[in-house]
């Protein structure tokens, strides 16, 4: 399994809820190279989608709460003509087509609603490939115990994210993870990722012991709503024989998804000089976060000349007299 990818994100946090079953599915398989095979990935995983929403509040997802996710992932557009799942009672589903993806997902509100509806036990995947033939894959998901749940501990620093600087996050967790589970840390914007650690199996990937991880500094767009997830999957099987070159598995997981607010640098622009001839500034930031405009002679020794507070974020200053001598001018939002 090495250098893998198993995530169970959150279908809807990149606001894609219309293709929702697309996007959870495309991010759950464990990816390997496939030498030109069609397919690239299959998986069934059941698991626990939680939102943070305060330094210590936890609630599930109310979407997704109590969710189980598979599917078969594509090397390209409509190789397949079937793809279905068989559940441990004989059941068999048929599995949604989005074109490079054939998937499975359905939400509950407790654990006890999604075993009953998806018990453990065996599952297989099968799936008609155009040109490689049906194969029918084995999935063992026998009764696991979910892994634990991560909580971002410094929740206050994520409110209002200075994007030019490092950004570190810690996390704890309510029970210690076992030493085989998976951690992995991302950040979506809209529909792309903008950061990851590294995937199961890559130098540099998260350890049970790991406990922090630093988003470098221009990593995270101005003005946007990033979604932090924190995410443990435990794997209780895979499957490498049944198709060539390609692994499937089965796990559970543990998802906490984290809103970060990442702050608009002040845009400072000269509008023209006053009637005295001293300038006229504009300054746009953030709605409601205080502006503060400073002078310099050098660039080296910065003077705070005045502050304002708009709840639009566009400030104007008109520079007051003790400012007359600064050849330089900055703004800060505090």
């Amino acid at each position: 399994m090495g250098g893998g990818r198993v995530r169970a994100m959150n279908p809807c946090r990149d606001r894609r809820c219309v293709v929702v079953a697309s996007a959870a599915v495309a991010v759950l398989l464990l990816i390997l190279p496939t030498h030109g095979a069609d397919v690239t990935g299959y998986s069934i995983i059941k698991g626990h989608f939680l939102n943070q929403t305060g330094p210590d509040q936890l609630v599930d997802d109310p979407l997704f709460g109590f969710s189980i996710l598979g599917g078969v992932d594509l090397a390209d557009l409509e190789l397949l003509d079937s793809a279905e799942l068989r559940l441990p009672e004989g059941t068999t589903l048929e599995l949604d087509d989005y074109g490079d993806t054939w998937t499975l997902l359905e939400s509950f509100e407790t654990q006890e609603d999604l075993d009953a509806a998806y018990q453990w036990g065996d599952y297989i995947v099968a799936f008609d490939s155009r040109v490689e033939g049906p194969h029918s894959c084995l999935l063992e998901l026998p009764e696991t115990l979910l892994p634990p749940t991560a909580r971002l501990v410094n929740f206050g620093d994520v409110q209002s994210i200075d994007p030019n600087r490092p950004l570190t996050l810690s996390w704890a967790w309510d029970a210690v993870p076992t030493p085989n589970d998976f951690i992995q840390l991302y950040v979506t914007l809209g529909h792309g990722e903008i950061f990851s650690t590294p995937n199961l199996g890559e130098s540099g990937a998260l350890t049970p012991e790991d406990r922090t991880v630093t988003i470098p500094a221009g990593t995270l767009v101005p003005g946007g709503i990033h979604s932090l997830n924190l995410e443990v999957t435990r794997v209780t099987s895979t499957n490498a024989t049944c198709y060539p070159d390609v692994t499937g598995f089965a796990a559970v997981f543990r998802s906490t998804s984290v809103d970060l607010f990442v702050r608009t640098p002040p845009l400072l622009r000269l509008l023209g000089r006053t009637t005295n001839g001293l300038p006229e500034l504009e300054v746009v930031g953030d709605p409601d976060s205080p502006i503060v405009l400073q002078g310099s002679l050098d660039f080296t020794v910065w003077s705070n000349l005045a502050t304002n507070t708009s709840e639009s974020g566009t400030n104007g200053f008109q520079l007051p007299t003790a400012g007359a001598a600064h050849r330089f001018f900055r703004a800060v939002q505090r």
